[in-house]
Protein backbone atom coordinates (compact mmCIF):
# COMPACT_ATOMS: atom_id res chain seq x y z
CA UNK A 1 0.00 0.00 0.00
CA UNK A 2 1.36 3.29 -1.00
CA UNK A 3 0.25 6.54 2.07
CA UNK A 4 0.62 9.29 -0.78
CA UNK A 5 -1.97 11.35 1.16
CA UNK A 6 1.10 11.49 4.34
CA UNK A 7 3.61 12.62 1.75
CA UNK A 8 5.28 16.74 1.14
CA UNK A 9 4.33 17.88 -2.11
CA UNK A 10 8.14 16.99 -2.92
CA UNK A 11 8.00 13.45 -2.05
CA UNK A 12 4.89 12.91 -4.28
CA UNK A 13 6.69 14.66 -6.84
CA UNK A 14 9.52 11.75 -6.64
CA UNK A 15 7.41 9.18 -6.77
CA UNK A 16 5.52 10.32 -9.73
CA UNK A 17 8.81 10.90 -11.38
CA UNK A 18 9.43 6.60 -10.79
CA UNK A 19 6.06 5.99 -12.03
CA UNK A 20 6.79 7.93 -15.02
CA UNK A 21 9.79 6.12 -15.91
CA UNK A 22 7.34 2.94 -15.51
CA UNK A 23 4.58 4.20 -17.77
CA UNK A 24 7.23 5.15 -20.36
CA UNK A 25 8.71 1.80 -20.47
CA UNK A 26 5.63 0.03 -20.70
CA UNK A 27 4.54 2.62 -23.37
CA UNK A 28 7.38 1.96 -25.33
CA UNK A 29 8.26 5.81 -25.26
CA UNK A 30 12.45 5.15 -25.07
CA UNK A 31 13.51 8.67 -26.09
CA UNK A 32 11.74 9.87 -23.15
CA UNK A 33 12.58 6.97 -20.74
CA UNK A 34 16.29 7.82 -21.64
CA UNK A 35 15.84 11.51 -20.77
CA UNK A 36 14.36 10.52 -17.37
CA UNK A 37 17.48 9.01 -16.40
CA UNK A 38 21.01 10.86 -15.62
CA UNK A 39 23.45 10.71 -18.20
CA UNK A 40 25.75 8.90 -15.40
CA UNK A 41 22.94 6.37 -15.05
CA UNK A 42 23.87 3.37 -13.01
CA UNK A 43 22.21 0.30 -11.58
CA UNK A 44 22.47 -2.85 -10.25
CA UNK A 45 19.75 -4.79 -11.92
CA UNK A 46 18.07 -7.99 -10.57
CA UNK A 47 18.09 -9.98 -13.97
CA UNK A 48 21.50 -10.69 -15.51
CA UNK A 49 24.07 -9.55 -16.07
CA UNK A 50 24.62 -8.90 -12.46
CA UNK A 51 27.33 -6.49 -11.96
CA UNK A 52 27.40 -2.81 -12.06
CA UNK A 53 25.61 -1.49 -15.28
CA UNK A 54 26.61 2.15 -16.74
CA UNK A 55 25.53 4.85 -18.87
CA UNK A 56 23.95 3.53 -22.45
CA UNK A 57 24.28 0.32 -21.36
CA UNK A 58 22.23 0.32 -18.08
CA UNK A 59 19.74 2.16 -20.47
CA UNK A 60 19.36 -0.63 -22.56
CA UNK A 61 19.65 -3.19 -20.28
CA UNK A 62 16.81 -1.41 -18.74
CA UNK A 63 14.71 -0.26 -21.59
CA UNK A 64 15.04 -4.12 -22.80
CA UNK A 65 12.55 -5.02 -20.06
CA UNK A 66 10.28 -3.40 -20.97
CA UNK A 67 10.46 -4.43 -24.87
CA UNK A 68 10.97 -8.05 -24.42
CA UNK A 69 7.58 -8.22 -22.10
CA UNK A 70 4.42 -8.25 -23.66
CA UNK A 71 1.26 -7.14 -21.41
CA UNK A 72 3.70 -5.68 -18.70
CA UNK A 73 1.98 -5.02 -15.45
CA UNK A 74 3.56 -3.92 -12.20
CA UNK A 75 2.62 -2.71 -8.94
CA UNK A 76 5.25 -0.54 -6.50
CA UNK A 77 4.62 -1.40 -2.31
CA UNK A 78 5.80 -0.23 0.81
CA UNK A 79 7.21 2.98 -0.87
CA UNK A 80 9.61 5.11 1.43
CA UNK A 81 10.68 8.46 0.37
CA UNK A 82 13.65 11.07 1.76
CA UNK A 83 14.24 14.38 0.20
CA UNK A 84 17.69 16.06 0.76
CA UNK A 85 17.68 18.83 -0.95
CA UNK A 86 18.40 18.29 -4.59
CA UNK A 87 18.98 14.51 -3.75
CA UNK A 88 15.77 12.15 -3.18
CA UNK A 89 15.97 7.87 -2.07
CA UNK A 90 13.15 5.83 -2.73
CA UNK A 91 13.25 2.21 -1.40
CA UNK A 92 10.33 -0.40 -2.11
CA UNK A 93 8.88 -3.51 -3.54
CA UNK A 94 8.51 -4.15 -7.17
CA UNK A 95 6.59 -6.30 -8.64
CA UNK A 96 6.00 -7.04 -11.85
CA UNK A 97 4.87 -9.45 -14.27
CA UNK A 98 4.16 -9.92 -17.97
CA UNK A 99 4.86 -13.24 -20.90
CA UNK A 100 8.75 -13.29 -22.23
CA UNK A 101 7.92 -14.17 -25.79
CA UNK A 102 10.99 -15.91 -27.62
CA UNK A 103 11.32 -14.84 -30.98
CA UNK A 104 13.08 -17.73 -32.38
CA UNK A 105 9.91 -20.17 -31.56
CA UNK A 106 7.23 -17.42 -30.83
CA UNK A 107 6.55 -19.20 -27.99
CA UNK A 108 6.33 -17.50 -24.25
CA UNK A 109 6.27 -17.92 -20.69
CA UNK A 110 4.54 -15.81 -18.00
CA UNK A 111 7.14 -14.26 -15.52
CA UNK A 112 6.44 -13.18 -12.15
CA UNK A 113 9.14 -11.16 -10.10
CA UNK A 114 9.45 -9.15 -6.77
CA UNK A 115 12.04 -7.51 -6.31
CA UNK A 116 13.42 -4.91 -3.29
CA UNK A 117 14.59 -1.30 -5.55
CA UNK A 118 16.06 1.29 -4.20
CA UNK A 119 16.41 4.76 -6.41
CA UNK A 120 18.58 7.54 -6.02
CA UNK A 121 17.20 10.15 -7.82
CA UNK A 122 18.59 14.15 -8.17
CA UNK A 123 16.72 17.10 -9.43
CA UNK A 124 17.85 18.44 -12.35
CA UNK A 125 16.20 21.52 -14.43
CA UNK A 126 13.29 21.31 -11.89
CA UNK A 127 13.05 17.84 -12.79
CA UNK A 128 13.20 14.49 -10.73
CA UNK A 129 15.18 12.05 -13.09
CA UNK A 130 17.28 8.83 -11.84
CA UNK A 131 20.61 8.49 -10.90
CA UNK A 132 21.38 5.13 -9.62
CA UNK A 133 18.76 2.26 -9.02
CA UNK A 134 19.55 -1.13 -7.22
CA UNK A 135 17.36 -4.24 -7.75
CA UNK A 136 17.68 -7.34 -5.64
CA UNK A 137 14.76 -10.05 -6.37
CA UNK A 138 13.00 -11.95 -4.01
CA UNK A 139 13.65 -15.93 -4.50
CA UNK A 140 10.33 -16.51 -2.17
CA UNK A 141 8.04 -13.29 -0.94
CA UNK A 142 5.56 -14.02 1.51
CA UNK A 143 3.64 -11.09 2.05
Amino acid sequence: MVRQDLWSEEENDVYQAILRVFELGKNRAMELFNEAHSSQYTRFSDLPPHGLQRGDLALRLKGSIFTELVDLQYQLRDVEIRVYGDTALATYILEYSGVVINSYTFEGRKLNVSARCTTLLKREGGRWIIEHEHFSRLENPTF
